[in-house]
């Protein structure tokens, strides 16, 4: 043990403090928890602890943050704080640094809020850059929203309406309560492994403080970090929680995020028609040219008497011979000899020049053939 290195206890918390400020997610988290051993300190400082049915954490509310709070809690409030976990090097104690503070189901929840837009949004997770696209022709859907609720019914009948020949993957969730961002994070994760086109979120409307847990800060780092697009409908149209500047694309109840996750059936086949229109015409319109390429062959002198073309070259040689033959006779002895070999020279070229020609015609006469029963095929 004495060659191993010896750090003290002040290291060791400088460590462990350093590890959780450098977590963002231990920043920045909204609490709803009870107020227990309540202080209000003469310098002005609030200590005391939060707890819930199961753990309890000590809580530091500075006096410069507390003067906000325009009420004094006691032991046994139920409250949402919103504030970062550090740790007190002196006792190492882990503990809750408060920052905002609002009565639990008393609607003042907009600051509590704001913080955690401010914090995502400076880490870059509303992003567009971060949008996927979502597919226009999706055929595999996920859903994830609550059983038997009338979200969910919106959507299967949107679905029916519009896009009926996809397939609709449930991931059922609580969508309501402090359970519900557990429970929603688990159903997307495995909506995101299910290797579905695209995953709707959706729940109806309700009070700000149904909708709460909507706003989880887990819950939305999860759906930032998903690979399957996902569509967003909660609430109704004014309603926007965080999951909604999140997700890929924001709809602004159930029945709009069926609507905009899928395209129109009708439309669809309408365009389907259009293409087929189009198509035939531009089949005639090329059955019309190779038509007149057709005739066009089939009218020219070479495809119709091929034959011809040969005895022409015959012929053409055959005056070239006489020509030859009677300059022959009315030279003298050297221009004749003189001829002689030009006629021989000439003949053997005319000779080879037809044989080059007799085969040139072959194997046109063969081209032709094959290109005319290639275009009547």
């Amino acid at each position: 043990m004495s060659e191993l290195k010896v750090r003290t206890v002040s290291w060791l918390l400088r460590q462990i403090s350093a590890a959780i400020d450098s977590n963002p997610i231990l920043h920045g988290v909204i609490l709803e928890a009870e107020v227990s051993n309540f202080h209000a300190h003469s310098s002005g400082h609030w200590y005391f602890s939060l707890k819930d049915e199961r753990s309890r954490i000590d809580a530091t509310m500075w006096e410069n943050d507390n003067l906000l709070v325009n009420f004094l809690p006691k032991d046994g409030d139920k409250i949402r704080v919103l504030g970062n976990v550090t740790v007190y090097p002196v006792q190492g104690k882990i503990q809750f640094t408060v920052r905002k503070m609002a009565r639990a189901g008393s609607g003042d929840l907009k600051a509590l809020f704001d913080a955690l837009y401010r914090k995502l949004n400076e880490e870059g997770l509303f992003d567009s850059a971060y949008k996927k696209p979502i597919p226009k022709y999706p055929m595999n859907i996920a859903l994830v929203t609550g059983s038997a609720t009338h979200a969910r019914a919106d959507v299967y009948n949107t679905l029916g309406r519009r896009w009926p020949i996809a397939h609709v993957q449930e991931y059922p969730s609580l969508v309501q309560g402090e359970a519900a961002p557990a429970s929603l994070i688990n159903a997307l994760q495995k909506a995101d492994q299910g290797g579905h086109d695209v995953i709707l979120l959706c729940r109806g409307g309700g009070s700000a403080e149904d909708l709460w847990c909507f706003n989880d800060e887990a819950l939305a780092r999860t759906i930032h970090a998903m690979n399957t697009p996902v569509i967003t409908g909660v609430g109704h149209e004014p309603d926007w929680t965080m999951v909604d500047y999140v997700a890929d694309l924001r709809a602004p109840t159930p029945t709009g995020a069926a609507e905009r996750a899928t395209p129109d059936i009708r439309e669809v086949h309408r365009l389907i028609e259009n293409s087929r229109d189009q198509m035939i015409h531009s089949m005639d319109l090329r059955m019309e040219q190779e038509r007149s390429v057709l005739k066009r062959l089939s009218d020219s002198r070479s495809f119709r008497d091929p034959f011809r073309m040969i005895a022409d070259k015959r012929m053409y040689k055959d005056m070239l011979e006489q020509q030859f033959l009677r300059q022959l006779h009315t030279g003298s002895i050297r221009t004749r000899q003189m001829l002689n070999e030009q006629q021989n020279t000439i003949l053997a070229l005319v000779r080879e020049r037809m044989s080059d020609e007799a085969i040139r015609l072959k194997e046109s006469l063969r081209s032709i053939d094959n290109a005319v029963r290639n275009r009547l095929q």
